[in-house]
């Protein structure tokens, strides 16, 4: 009995501790937000949007009601998404916590344009972990009914916002049908009174040549460092003065994708042909437009832009692996073009570490990828890792990679074995579903069926070819002392730069240039870390000196056949 009794008391303090009206609050003692939005980021749209409705709300709900605002939620994201407005989240998380229990909005779409949203505002309102809620443009009360025209404002902002989504879709399309630029700005144009494009007489020349730089090879990180050697303004507003603009990667990326150049206006899923709808001069032809992008009219197969044309102009050599000596962070690796200075044809590229690290001293200088080269050289030149351990040792780690290059291409070959078998399936019921049902045949394509089957059979069986040759990869002994004998030869005849950074990559981790002199090119010294288990090697003194010839090796007999058993 005395804990029934215990229970009635605790009730009674629950039921005393709630107000016998909900719509009845005391304001005084209600922590509030006061949440504001703009559905865009622009500058010169909704600019004093986020201003006016904090002044409005404080000016109208706040002061004359003596509220107490003890955050300001403000943020220019769209409502029409859930889970996409961080300053909300913060606000129900807080709502949730206990530390808000009041919300103040300028009206109630700006708190959500999309149900989710809505549900979760309205969800708090019903637990009573939103105690009030005011509006400057609306007249909430915590009543079914004010719940439930709360909740027929939130679908009309949701509709609302889907009808103006699909409003200016509609116009948009029109307006792009009709050759008007609906963007704000455009390079090497300007945008007349119509929306047409006409040239800019101060910019219009210098994006042609930066497509004709690239029509010729020339990289984008080229054009971009050429571009911004121009001193390159633009004028962004018809009244407003020209201000410098700096490319980056990306603008050059931007432009010579966009197709407006070639003549034809694309402004999401809507395009059209401008040269049709008015005296439109493009900066570049449509087949050049093909060239630069890589785009085979035919096929319409796409690469990337600026491909290399051959292995030569890849900055692969090393990459990431070279370090400035004296800021110890890495260089960048680049292919800079020498061109002939009369028919500006190119005659051969060079290869530089840059180091790009601000505040080093020698931010900006750059050291030739010679100088790697010539390192790795030296070191082939003067150590042979052929003594009888390391080659044991040697075949000890390559035993351990190969065990796990084996069990990746098991998996590759079963992977493709369980794919024949199921592509095999698919084919026998696609034909017996035919021979049953003629008329289903325009839905199968047997032929192409069966290609695909032909063609995995093909690589199942390369697979099992290179699979089983790896258990005869590892060289014998002699093999591996002419490999590592005639490394430096194979390295100053080497001229693909892919074969080149894998061949050093085989027993380098890093090399680390410092330079002697102020900078790289007035002298420089490398040094580099070697991987195991060459590094193992010679830590302990497991290497001959001077890279003997194969007959030094066939004069110690008795090693070799130990080695060999």
């Amino acid at each position: 009995m005395e804990e029934r009794a215990k229970q009635q008391q605790l009730l009674e303090l629950l039921k005393a501790g709630q107000p016998e009206d909900m719509t009845k609050v005391d304001t005084s003692q209600v922590r509030y937000a006061l949440y504001v939005r703009k559905s865009t980021t622009s500058e010169d749209r909704q600019a004093s949007s986020i201003e006016d409705q904090i002044k409005e709300c404080m000016d109208t709900v706040v002061i004359p009601n003596g509220l107490n605002v003890v955050e300001v939620y403000q943020e220019s994201v769209s409502a029409k998404y859930p889970d996409a407005r961080e300053r909300f989240s913060d606000m129900i998380r807080d709502i949730q916590m206990g530390r808000i229990d009041g919300v103040i909005a300028w009206h109630p779409d700006r708190l959500s344009r999309n149900m989710k949203d809505a549900g979760a505002i309205i969800d708090l309102v019903d637990r009573h972990a939103i105690r009030d809620l005011k509006f400057k443009t609306f007249t909430f009360e915590n009543t079914p009914a004010g719940k439930m025209l709360l909740g027929i404002t939130f679908v009309m902002a949701k509709q609302y916002s889907e009808h103006l989504s699909e409003s200016v879709g509609r116009g948009n399309k029109r307006a792009t049908e009709d050759g008007e630029f609906i963007g704000k700005f455009m390079h090497g144009y300007i945008i007349d009174t119509q929306r047409h494009l006409q040239p800019d007489p101060d910019n219009f020349k210098l994006i042609k040549h930066m497509f004709n730089m690239a029509i010729e090879g020339w990289s984008q990180k080229e054009i971009r460092l050429w571009i911004n050697e121009q001193n390159y303004t633009v004028q962004k507003r018809r009244e407003a003065e020209p201000v410098p603009h700096k490319w980056s990667k990306d603008d050059v990326s931007i432009l010579l994708h966009d197709p407006t150049y070639a003549g034809i206006l694309e402004w999401g899923s809507n395009y059209a042909n401008l040269s049709e709808i008015y005296d439109f001069e493009p900066a570049i032809t449509v087949d050049d437009y093909f060239k630069i992008n890589k785009i085979d009219p035919i096929t319409a197969k796409v690469t990337s832009i600026n491909s290399p044309k051959t292995s030569v102009r890849l900055a692969d050599l090393f990459r990431q692996g070279v370090f400035c000596g004296h800021c110890k962070q890495s260089m960048t690796s680049m292919m800079l073009p020498k061109r002939d200075k009369d028919t500006k044809e190119l005659v051969l590229y060079r290869y530089y570490y840059k180091c790009e690290t601000e505040g080093c001293p020698m931010k900006d200088k750059s050291a030739r990828g010679k100088v790697i080269i010539d390192t790795a050289t030296k070191f082939f030149s003067e150590y042979l890792f052929v003594t009888e351990s390391n080659y044991a040792d040697y075949v000890k780690h390559a035993r351990v990679s190969l065990k796990k290059k084996v069990t990746e291409f098991d998996s590759l070959v079963a992977s493709l074995r369980t794919r024949i078998a199921n592509k095999q399936r698919l084919y026998d019921q696609a034909k017996e579903l035919i021979a049953n049902t003629p008329k289903l045949s325009k839905h199968y394509d047997l032929d192409k069926l069966l290609n695909e089957i032909v063609s995995m059979k093909e690589d199942y069986k390369k697979a099992m070819l290179t699979r089983d040759s790896m258990d005869e990869s590892i060289p014998s002994f002699e093999e591996y002392l002419k490999l590592l004998q005639s490394t430096p030869d194979i390295l100053g005849k080497i001229r693909d730069m892919k074969v080149m950074d894998g061949l050093l990559r085989i027993f380098f981790s890093n090399f680390t240039i410092t330079a002697t002199g102020k900078d790289f090119r007035q002298g420089s010294e490398v040094v580099f870390e070697l991987k195991e288990p060459w590094k193992g090697f010679l830590k302990n003194g497991d290497f001959v000196l001077g890279a003997p010839s194969l007959t030094y090796f066939k004069r110690q007999p008795l090693m070799l056949k130990k080695i060999i058993d």
